[in-house]
């Protein structure tokens, strides 16, 4: 069953019975809200790792992405950094070449070096 709530009514009625309350309960009541307010667990930023997991310090749960999208993040970052660092390699290897191959040909270095 799904009943519509008019929030001016409810806050008419809440209003209402705390008028009826005494003090020391209202003041009993402030101080346990304060106290419940300063417990509330403060959100802070968890790094990226900790959200593949699912969890940081066994009870954060992000809510911005769910857990395959996260898994699938890691992977192709994962992906990106391996990619990055072979055509860093290749990169270098090539003009290993390059330097060699004109060190041959100007003269500076014999052909014999590479002939065994």
């Amino acid at each position: 069953m799904k009943s519509n709530l008019n929030t001016q009514k409810i806050n008419a009625l809440l209003n209402a019975a705390t008028a009826q309350l005494s003090p020391e309960i209202l003041d009993k009541l402030r101080m346990a809200r304060t106290r419940a307010l300063d417990r509330q667990r403060i959100r802070q930023p968890v790094p990226v790792l900790a959200w593949l997991g699912g969890s940081h310090s066994g009870q954060h749960e992000s809510q911005h992405f769910p857990k395959p999208m996260l898994w699938l993040m890691g992977v192709v970052l994962a992906a990106s950094l391996i990619s990055g660092i072979l055509v860093y390699r290749n990169y270098l290897i090539e003009h290993e070449i390059i330097d060699v191959d004109i060190a041959i040909l100007t003269g500076d270095m014999p052909i014999n070096v590479f002939l065994d």
